[in-house]
């Protein structure tokens, strides 16, 4: 794989999105469309809409692209427009339309599991979560070797409560590239969610990734160091997971996930902070509209207000 689409994509993988966007600029100027450029501008275009900018992703790769893995992003950028107008059939129409990229893909190669990616996050988000798993071939017996694909069905069985399969995909996709930053993102996932013990695993995967020099003191750093609070705060290392979110937000003042997690660490601390909570959650939704934790925290909400209306 060329090194700019090495850049590219692991600044993706680390979430630094608005730096993976910045660096697709430069690699891949206006006008060239080689193999190289394309995989640049399609992780680019994949962050813009981790960023819910949907128009910037479609301007990354234009409309009218051909190639079935900038088609891919292209359609799951109409999934999310759809999603926002709560739009379901239109959703289902989409994923249908993804889906049918799976056949004109060659499999083995990084477009397909891209492609294949993008499928089976479609079909998670849109409610059928079995379906997702299958089509990404990540069901707790192995048999990927797809890492992206591995990764999201990870993330997946970690939301259904199956941390025993997410850990045998794990210790299976470890087996292939243990040096992978998704390898050790596995790791670090579920360390957090078993807790105990596997926080502190979870703490040194983040560490080490804030220590990249690719990253290292630049706003590209700030993601890794809210991962890395995150296990401090989940060690009931309160004061720590606090300083390492000041660092994130030195580096990068507008970073609304650090903003979230420094207040919900004060508020760990002192029920006093626990407006200024809602207020950093109602800030993280407003950015980040189509992330999960939004549309968790706008569900949660929701049940709230009708639960207080029908006791009322």
């Amino acid at each position: 794989m060329d090194a700019s689409v090495i850049e590219v994509q692991s600044l993706y993988y680390q979430n630094a999105h608005a730096g993976c966007v910045a660096l697709a600029q430069k690699r891949a100027p206006n006008g060239v469309m080689d193999d190289t450029s394309l995989l640049i501008l399609v992780y680019a275009a994949r962050a813009a809409l981790a960023m819910g900018d949907i128009a910037g992703a479609r301007q990354l790769l234009g409309d009218d692209a051909e190639q079935p893995v900038a088609m891919s992003v292209l359609l799951l950028a109409d999934f999310y427009e759809m999603k926002r107008a709560g739009d379901e059939a239109g959703c289902g129409d989409v994923v249908e339309q993804l889906t049918t990229l799976l056949d004109v893909v060659e499999p083995g190669e990084l477009s397909s599991e891209i492609v294949r990616y993008q499928v089976g996050l479609a079909l998670h988000e849109h409610g059928d979560t079995q379906k997702a798993l299958e089509t990404l071939g990540v069901t707790g017996a192995g048999g990927s070797t797809e890492l992206e694909c591995i990764a999201l069905g990870v993330h997946i069985l970690l939301a259904i409560h199956r941390i025993d399969l997410a850990e045998k995909e794990y210790l299976l996709a470890q087996q292939q590239n243990d040096d992978s930053i998704l390898v050790q993102y596995m790791e670090a996932w579920i360390g957090l969610v078993r807790g105990g013990r596997a926080t502190q695993q979870a703490y040194y995967v983040y560490d080490e990734m804030s220590q990249n020099s690719m990253i290292a003191q630049t706003p590209n750093m700030a993601p890794s160091l809210v991962g890395k609070a995150v296990a401090q705060a989940a060690q009931d290392h309160l004061s720590n997971a606090s300083g390492t979110l000041h660092e994130a937000l030195a580096l990068d003042p507008t970073n609304t996930l650090a903003l979230a997690n420094q207040v919900v660490a004060k508020s760990l601390d002192s029920e006093t902070a626990v407006p200024e909570a809602d207020a950093a959650a109602n800030l993280y939704a407003t950015t980040e509209p189509t992330s999960a934790l939004a549309l968790l925290w706008d569900s949660k909400r929701r049940e709230l207000a009708e639960a207080i209306a029908a006791l009322a």
